[in-house]
């Protein structure tokens, strides 16, 4: 039971910190933004992870197999803290911020243009960081790190070894006051004394380095960043690229889930990307965000 105290007080820890930052931001919303449960899972290898939203997962088979089309359920927030990263490895974490599913990539509507780009995230997978989403939105990682881009992939990925191929993280995502339906409760172990076996602490809020910041009430993508982030730690590459860049590299995302959860008939959305789709997903420490055009074919 120590690696599960040892995930507990880190999960803990961090929620501690980010809970008191909102109560200091906002105390009279403080009550509702609470968490009250947090489910968690780890991966140690960069694996493809196709594009999708996490929701209920239990619930939403019960769903299906009684044949109900009823709304899916979302977390409150989704969390990715990455702790070790190989050498190799150029797994981001792709978000599409204010999309919920494939079929929504192609109905998608910009609230800022009303035009049909489709808004694009990465977050590269930097050993420490914590990435914090609103828990509705749909996110993927992709390998190989352009296998969006590629018409096909030969051979079988390399997991070891693991300094150089692995990623390993701790995933989470925080709900309301009903638990995900059927998940394991796990309690953490104790001493005689009452405290815990493991105290795991994180640094505290202050001294956390933000790299962007998106509103979940907003469709600005880069709003309200925090002032103390280093220009160097986001790139918007729509305002740097030329502006007769040809945007000719088509882009297919492949989504997770049968037809109800993907919103859409095939199992892969095309759109058109550019070549700062590339650049974006082979940065290694920044955090970009690039637009994807309808595709045509």
């Amino acid at each position: 039971m120590v690696v599960l105290n040892y995930i507990y007080g880190v999960i803990s820890s961090i929620m501690k910190q980010v809970e008191e930052q909102e109560k200091g931001n906002n105390k009279k919303e403080a009550k509702t933004k609470a968490s009250k449960y947090v489910e968690y899972w780890t991966r140690r290898e960069w694996r493809h992870i196709e594009a999708h939203a996490d929701v209920d997962e239990n619930l939403a088979k019960q769903q299906d197999q009684q044949q109900q089309k009823d709304a899916f359920r979302y977390p409150k927030q989704g969390h990715v803290l990455y702790l070790k990263v190989g050498t190799n490895v150029h797994g981001p974490t792709c978000i599409f911020p204010h999309i919920t599913t494939g079929g929504d990539l192609k109905k998608h509507k910009n609230n800022d243009d009303d035009s049909d780009k489709v808004n694009l995230v990465t977050v590269p997978a930097v050993e420490g960081r914590l990435l914090r989403f609103q828990g509705n939105s749909l996110h993927a990682v992709p390998r190989p790190t352009d296998l969006w881009t590629l018409s096909f992939v030969k051979g079988s990925p390399k997991f070891e070894p693991e300094e150089e191929w692995g990623r390993s993280v701790i995933l989470f995502n925080t709900w309301g006051d009903e638990p995900p339906l059927d998940v394991p409760y796990d309690k953490r172990e104790e001493k005689s004394d009452g405290k815990d076996n493991v105290n795991t602490k994180c640094r505290p809020h202050e001294e956390w380095k933000s790299a962007f910041f998106l509103s979940p009430s907003s469709s600005s993508l880069l709003d309200n960043i925090n002032e103390d982030c280093n220009a160097d730690d986001t790139t918007n590459y729509d305002s740097v690229v030329d502006e007769e860049e040809v945007r000719n590299i088509r882009t297919k995302i492949w989504l997770l889930g049968n037809q109800r959860r993907r919103n859409h008939l095939d199992r892969n959305i095309r759109l058109l990307g550019s070549e700062s789709l590339r650049e974006a997903l082979y940065q290694d420490h920044v955090v970009s965000k690039v637009t994807l055009d309808q595709s045509p074919y």
